[in-house]
Order: structure tokens, then sequence, then C-alpha cells
């Protein structure tokens, strides 16, 4: 038998043509803006900033949790996430992530063993390539 999914949490953005904003979950919008190396004003953030910050985020979140749960200090930990917009032709865009992890505590396996659990953990993490090292 399949363990019941339960739902957690539900978060809701919504872009509307011509306002500049991204209203969040009911809250005030988000500046949004293309950068300024795409032609745009570069006022706002643009969906490659969003996405790192999601990702960086929520890969730190997961890797907290791992560290706690092994007996690792998560103390001075952080994460960098890095998104790069590729253009293939024929308007076919890409991201491609990356993530640097800092876990000051742990070191050699141990601090393998604790990435490797937070990458299980965070449910945007499978789109990073190369996995953080």
């Amino acid at each position: 038998m399949a363990p019941t999914q339960q739902d957690l949490y539900t978060a809701q953005a919504r872009s509307l043509h011509g306002t500049g904003r991204v209203d969040v979950s009911g809250r005030a919008g988000l500046p949004v803006g293309a950068p300024s190396e795409l032609g745009g004003s570069g006022h706002g953030y643009d969906p490659e900033q969003l996405y790192a910050a999601a990702l960086a985020t929520c890969l730190h979140q997961a890797l907290v949790i791992a560290a706690t749960e092994t007996g690792v200090d998560p103390s001075g930990s952080e994460v960098t996430a890095r998104v790069r917009l590729s253009n293939g032709g024929a308007q076919h865009y890409r991201f491609d992530a990356t993530a640097d992890v800092s876990l000051p505590s742990a070191e050699g396996d141990r601090r393998s063993r604790v990435i490797e659990q937070a990458l299980r953990l965070c449910p945007i993490s499978d789109q990073l390539d190369p996995p953080p090292a």
C-alpha cells in the first residue's frame, strides 16, 4: 500500500501583464521586471532571481533538517544557488541551476551524507545540475 500524501502548505503567485509585480499568496506584490542584460529596465526581480531564491531557501531549510536529524550543528550553514538562462535557438529557453553548500560543522563523509539527505528532502533540488558539493 502506498503511503498517504498529506498536503502541508499551498502558496500561490499571480502575474498580470503590465503590472510590474507578482502577487504572492495574497500579500503585497513583489516588483518584477526583465534584467537589463536582456533589454529590460533592471527594476524588480526577474524569474531567474526568484527561482534562485526559491532553490537556495528550499535546499537550506532541507539542509538544516537533515543536519539536525543526524546530529550535525547547522550553525553557520549557507546555500548559494545560481540560475543561468540559456537560449537553445528558436525561442527554446532553459534554466541551469547550481548550488554551493557550506556546512562548517561537518566534513568528509558526514558532510556528504547530510547534503545527500537534504537533496532528497528538497522537492526542487532535482533541478540542480550538477549536484552541490
